[in-house]
């Protein structure tokens, strides 16, 4: 064999490895190229369902939150107001007819809901202190409180006459903390705590 040929069969020799070198990166580049298609469809699914989970956990936390707060609405409802006139004098009664301890019981207004000689609510001094105060503390599972109060005009003397519908509005806590507004004839009301005066 001569220089040439040998050199053409080298030539030839070194083509073919270069092909097979060449074919194999391709067959790996395009491997890998899968590879990396399979772990991004992988990883997105991935992240679909975790996605999926956290729409599930909100949800159901909200969920949660709102048989939550109907809960607390129904219970703060079950604090009732009951009126009585006592001839000259009207006789308010707060009854905790929900399962749940409520406290910072405050009546906050008495109001007439018609035109009269009637200027303001006071506690009626000539009654017992029971039944003088206007904030209680505590008000456990179907117990009451009553507080008799009396009309001042704007003179500030006793008028005997009472409306025949007054509003009266009371505040309180219930065993979660919140602030309630409770008005006669009317549906609780979730309020801002009142301001700290520590």
């Amino acid at each position: 064999m001569d220089t040439e040929t040998g050199i053409a069969l080298a030539a030839v020799v070194i083509s073919a490895a270069a092909a097979f070198v060449s074919i194999h990166q391709a067959k790996t580049a395009k491997s890998s190229a899968d590879a990396a298609k399979e772990q991004l469809a992988a990883a997105k699914e991935a992240n679909q369902l975790t996605r999926q989970q956290m729409d599930r956990q909100t949800a159901k936390e909200q969920q949660e939150a709102a048989e939550t707060e109907q809960s607390a609405q129904r219970e703060a409802e079950k604090v009732q107001i009951g009126l009585t006139n006592n001839g000259g004098s009207l006789a308010v009664r707060i009854t905790n007819d929900s399962l749940r301890t409520v406290t910072d019981i405050q009546l906050t207004d008495v109001t007439p809901e018609e035109v009269g000689p009637w200027r303001s609510w006071k506690p009626n001094p000539n009654v017992g202190r029971s039944l003088s105060t206007t904030s209680w503390s505590l008000l456990h599972p179907g117990t009451d409180v009553t507080v008799a109060l009396w009309l001042l005009d704007e003179n500030g003397a006793h008028v005997p006459r009472l409306p025949s519908k007054p509003a009266v509005k009371i505040h309180f806590r219930d065993s979660d903390g919140q602030c309630w507004a409770a008005v006669t004839g009317r549906t609780a009301t979730r309020i801002d705590p009142p301001a700290s005066t520590a």
